[in-house]
C-alpha cells in the first residue's frame, strides 16, 4: 500500500451533503449522494444490500422502547420529508450533535466517515456480558466511499470499520462495563458503508488495501473525536 499521496480533506467529497437535523422524532445525522450509493447497512432500516439517496443516523430517547421500532422508523423519516425507500437508518442515544468526522482522499479515490459515540453498555465480544442487554446508547458509524467497491469489499470494509472502532477503544482505555478487559464495542453497535460505484472494480477493503487503510484512519479519527466528547460530558 502506498500511501504519500493520501491526504485529509475539509470536507465529504463532491455530490455529498452533510448535515444535523432536528426532528420531533429526535435529532439526526444526513448523508445525502446526488447519485445512487450501493449501501450495506447493519441496521434497523434498510439493512443489507440496497440502492438509496440518503444515509441517517437519528438520535433517539435513552428510554426508547417501541413494539415496530421498523414501522416507527418509516412514519419518522416520512415526517423529515425523506423517501423511506431511498434511505437507509439506524438509531443511538448518544448526542449526534456530537459526531465525529474524518475526510481523506487519493487521487480520485475518496473516503468519508462519520461517528456518533455513547459508552455506557460497552461489552467486549467474546463474553457473556453483552448478552440480552439492548440499549440505545451506542457506537454508529457511517462510511462513504467515493469508488466501486464489489459487495465482497464492503463486506470486507465491515470488518476493517469493527477493527478501527475497537482500536479506539483501546488506545482510549474504555473497559467493558463490570470488567477489567478492554471493550471492543457496545451491545448494539452498527456499521453503514457505502459506495458511489465510479472508477475500477476495488475488490478488497482490508487494512492491507488503500482504501482499508483510509476507511480504518478515518473511523478511527472519527471515533478518537466523538469518544473524547462523550468522556468530556462526564457520562461514561
Amino acid at each position: 500500500m502506498a500511501a504519500t499521496g493520501i491526504r485529509q480533506c475539509a470536507g465529504p467529497f463532491s455530490g455529498i451533503r452533510y448535515k444535523t437535523v432536528s426532528a420531533e422524532g429526535g435529532d439526526c445525522v444526513t448523508i445525502t449522494s446526488d447519485s445512487p450509493l450501493l449501501a450495506l447497512n447493519s441496521s434497523v432500516w434498510g439493512g443489507g444490500f440496497g440502492r438509496v439517496h440518503t444515509l441517517v443516523n437519528r438520535q433517539v430517547p435513552k428510554s426508547y422502547m417501541c413494539d415496530d421500532p421498523v414501522q416507527e422508523m418509516e412514519q419518522f423519516l416520512l415526517s423529515c420529508g425523506l423517501d423511506p425507500a431511498a434511505t437507509a437508518a439506524m438509531m443511538t442515544a448518544a448526542y449526534v450533535k456530537d459526531v465525529g468526522q474524518c475526510h481523506m482522499a487519493d487521487g480520485e479515490l475518496q473516503v468519508s466517515s462519520w461517528v456518533t459515540s455513547g459508552l455506557g453498555n460497552t461489552v467486549r465480544a467474546g463474553t457473556t456480558e453483552g448478552i440480552d442487554q439492548l440499549y440505545p446508547g451506542t457506537i454508529n458509524a457511517i462510511v462513504v466511499v467515493d469508488g466501486k467497491l464489489t459487495e465482497a469489499a464492503m463486506a470486507n470494509a465491515i470488518i476493517t470499520v469493527t477493527e478501527a472502532k475497537a482500536a479506539a477503544l483501546q488506545d482510549l482505555g474504555i473497559l467493558a462495563r463490570n470488567s477489567e478487559q478492554t471493550a471492543t464495542g457496545t451491545s448494539t453497535d452498527a456499521v453503514l458503508v457505502a459506495a458511489t460505484g465510479r472508477g475500477e472494480p476495488i475488490r478488497y477493503a482490508g487494512t492491507a488495501t488503500t482504501v482499508g487503510y483510509m476507511i480504518g484512519k478515518t473511523v478511527y479519527e472519527a471515533m478518537m473525536h466523538a469518544s473524547t466528547i462523550y468522556l468530556k460530558r462526564g457520562a461514561y
